[in-house]
């Protein structure tokens, strides 16, 4: 019954989400002021009336973030993250309601007993209705047959992601041209056409995928059964389509964009103030060290203490980035070469700064200043971004991001003198799939794994 009535399913959860938020909100009321002590009496009105405003809300950034959509294929994790985070947008946005409109002052112990609740109900209505529906899968209830067509790699990829969600409910009841494919993912290879296809199997829906150079092949299935009862998806070929792609209506034009990637605004303003919070107490903490670092360096060796490299950033504009001076000042600095492991122009406490990366602590006030973010890919000198962009697919699609002091290529341990390939493949693999909790988890595991490298010269 849900497969045929998916709209009637988003109007429930919508329905059920508005109720949850409701019935959490008078809780809060009720325990806040009967329960706990010095509660006033007489605002049973005004917490009623703000009742709904609470459901609205609520319902409103829960669309906003995509929660009313199908989520076949979102992990459990994901989906609750993302319950979280609507469900604070959603509190926030009504403290700021309440402090410019509300005549009487809503107590704020209620409102965080309200988001406490609302939070635990939330989620543990989602993993629910997740499991509900995992449930009727398993009985055979709330599948999706789906007859695929085509033996371009994005059909693959699209068969190796369904099978990866086994809780999605779609099965598929076939694969016609498919090449080698369906032997390779046990699938049965159909030796007939789409008609016949329709006769025997009766799919929900066909999923089409072809490479750019059959995209003829595409064009007849649409010219010939575009009046078909059942959805024909199109699975585009995005090969070159490296962090990503997106699909707007423009005004009854559907546009796709390919290679930019889909940050969230509120996200990437947590970041922001992530970075600032970071890089101030970074600073602040690390003051001691910092000076000491900095009496070193004018003491062992004749110059200034930090050096600045250009370096080339956000939407490839160019910035100034500061170290500590770990080499020996010449009249001619070379800006074409690498630093190598015996490099005579390091100076002995160069060597061990860089080894332990103290010299990437200045970055902080790059940091702080905003031309870099505390994780994100890191920037290179013009010289070689010049170069390495004739070389390497998708390489200037890394300054698609804030360049940062760590990131999930470093992590992984491409840094240094390690292959520049890899390292680009890393870095979008991290623009592609940026979240907060992808930044927390790079900085923990930079701290966990330490700054010390073999290939850090």
């Amino acid at each position: 019954m849900l497969k045929n009535n998916e709209k009637l399913f988003g109007h429930f959860q919508k329905v059920s989400d508005a109720v949850c938020a409701g019935i959490c909100w008078l809780a809060a009321y009720h325990i806040r002021f009967e329960y706990l002590p010095s509660g006033q009496t007489g605002l049973e009105t005004l917490f009623y009336k703000l009742t709904f405003l609470v459901m609205g809300l609520t319902v409103y950034f829960f669309y906003k973030m995509n929660l009313y959509r199908s989520q076949r294929f979102t992990n459990k994790f994901n989906e609750i993250t993302t319950v979280f985070y609507a469900n604070a947008l959603s509190v926030l946005s009504l403290i700021v309601i309440l402090y410019f409109f509300a005549g009487d002052r809503v107590s704020r112990l209620t409102i965080i007993v309200y988001f406490l609740l609302s939070s635990f109900a939330l989620t543990l209505l989602r993993i629910l209705i997740r499991n509900y529906l995992r449930y009727l899968r398993q009985k055979g209830m709330n599948l999706r047959h789906i007859l695929i067509i085509g033996n371009g790699t994005q059909s693959e990829e699209y068969v190796k992601t369904v099978l990866k969600f086994k809780d999605s409910g779609i099965k598929f009841c076939g694969w016609i041209d498919g090449g080698e494919l369906p032997q390779k993912y046990n699938i049965a290879s159909l030796n007939i056409t789409l008609d016949e296809a329709f006769s025997a199997h009766n799919p929900d829906a066909i999923v089409v995928g072809y490479p750019s150079k059959d995209s003829h092949k595409v064009d007849d299935i649409i010219r010939i059964h575009y009046d078909s009862l059942r959805p024909i998806q199109v699975l585009p070929d995005l090969t070159l389509s490296f962090i990503g792609h997106s699909i707007e209506d423009f005004a009854g034009i559907p546009l796709m964009t390919i290679n930019h990637p889909k940050f969230n605004g509120p996200a990437m303003l947590f970041k922001r103030v992530i970075d600032i919070i970071g890089g101030l107490v970074g600073l602040i903490i690390l003051s001691p060290l910092l000076i000491l670092i900095g009496c070193l360096v004018k003491l062992t060796s004749k110059g200034p203490i930090f050096y600045g490299q250009e370096r080339m950033g956000l939407d490839g504009k160019a910035f100034m980035m500061w170290k500590f001076r770990s080499m020996r000042v010449t009249d001619n600095e070379d800006k074409t070469t690498w630093t190598t492991k015996d490099d005579p122009r390091k100076t002995r406490l160069g060597s061990f700064i860089r080894k332990t990366s103290i010299d990437e602590l200045p970055q902080l006030y790059n940091v702080l200043i905003g031309n870099m973010s505390l994780v994100g890919p890191r920037p290179e000198r013009p010289f070689f971004v010049r170069k390495f962009r004739e070389e390497i697919p998708g390489y200037m699609l890394r300054h698609k991001m804030k360049a940062g002091i760590t990131g999930w290529a470093q992590i992984n341990g491409w840094r240094g003198d390690t292959s520049i390939k890899k390292r680009i493949e890393f870095d979008n693999f991290y623009i592609k799939n940026w979240s907060l909790w992808m930044d927390i988890k790079i900085l923990f595991l930079t701290f966990w794994k330490g700054f010390i490298n073999k290939n850090a010269y």
